[in-house]
Order: C-alpha cells, then structure tokens, then sequence
C-alpha cells in the first residue's frame, strides 16, 4: 500500500473512531486522550496502521514512495517521515471527527470519511503509472529488473493487509459504538 493510500485510509479511520464513539465524546467531561474511544483508535494505529507503514517502508519503500525519493540515501529519515505523517493524519482525522460530533453535525462526519475513502481509492488509478510495477528507485528510473504489482509481493502482503486493516477497524467500530452508547 502506498504511503498517500494510507494516510487518507488513517484520516477516514480517524473520523469514523470518532463518530462511532460520538456519545462519549459529547458528554464526558474526561480529556480527550483519557476516553476509551480515543485509546481504541491509538491502538488500532499503534498495532494496525504503524506495522502496515513500516512492513511496506522497509520491505518495498520507494514504491511505497511513489519513487519520488530513492529510499536508499537516507532510509532512516524517509521511514521516520512516513510514520510521523501516518500519526499525523490519523490524529488529525480523529480531531476533526470529534471537533464535528462535538458540533453534533454527524452527516458531515460520515461525508468526511466517505470522501477520504474514495480519495484513498482513487490514489490506485491516478498513479497507476507509477504503482504497476515494484523494484528500486534505481530499477525504476533506468526501467530494468522491475516486477508487475500482481506478480510481486506487495500485492499478496497488500491483500493480506488490506484484510486485516478492514475486520480489525470493523471489530473497533462495532465495539465501541456498542460500549459507547451503552455507558452514556
């Protein structure tokens, strides 16, 4: 999965963490990063998305680039950004859940989402220039020793992932939009 593919998948994520977990939100008076809700969704970033980044960043980093940058000159630092930016989109998502169920305004909260959703999505045809083939920055720019995306183990980890990212967010959602609106 490509970096810009799992930021927008991050900020959605973090929007519809808070609008699942909407009661609570509006009326505990408890600080933001003490409610459940919000620990759930650190979680699922910390053991979920996180792990997605690197595995991708260490394993296929300059397609997971874009092959904007060649991954090699400075591994540690583009590694570092990715994760940052992933942190970064996931709490910002997040804050603008909870700024708009705050509002009580829920129909822009799910329209957020489902527009980071489908942005994530059309990341794969717009760049498809650029993401139909795995290699290294190198391999890419002097077009030699690349491998299909549907050959290559991006796609099967990608899959994988992609499966887990959905049933471990659906678990979230489910259970604490349940917990939530059971204890307020």
């Amino acid at each position: 999965m490509p970096l810009l593919f799992l930021l927008l998948i991050a900020f959605a994520t973090g929007a519809l963490s808070a609008y699942a977990g909407r009661d609570e939100l509006r009326h505990s008076s408890d600080p933001v990063w003490r409610m459940e809700t919000f620990l759930a969704y650190a979680l699922f970033v910390t053991l979920v998305l996180v792990p997605t980044t690197i595995y991708f960043y260490a394993f296929h980093g300059d397609w997971f680039l874009f092959y904007w940058v060649d991954t090699a000159r400075a591994p540690w630092f583009w590694g570092l950004m990715g994760a940052a930016l992933l942190l970064g989109a996931a709490l910002l998502g997040f804050w603008i859940g909870l700024a708009l169920c705050r509002a009580s305004r829920d129909l822009a909260t799910r329209r957020i989402t489902i527009g980071s959703v489908l942005m994530a999505l059309a990341v794969w045809p717009l760049a498809w220039s650029r993401l139909s083939v795995v290699g290294s920055h190198r391999q890419f720019s002097r077009d030699y020793g690349l491998t299909t995306f549907f050959a290559s183990p991006a796609f099967y980890s990608g899959l994988a992932m992609v499966l887990v990212i959905v049933l471990a967010f659906g678990w979230l959602v489910y259970h604490v939009d349940r917990h939530t609106r059971d204890s307020v």
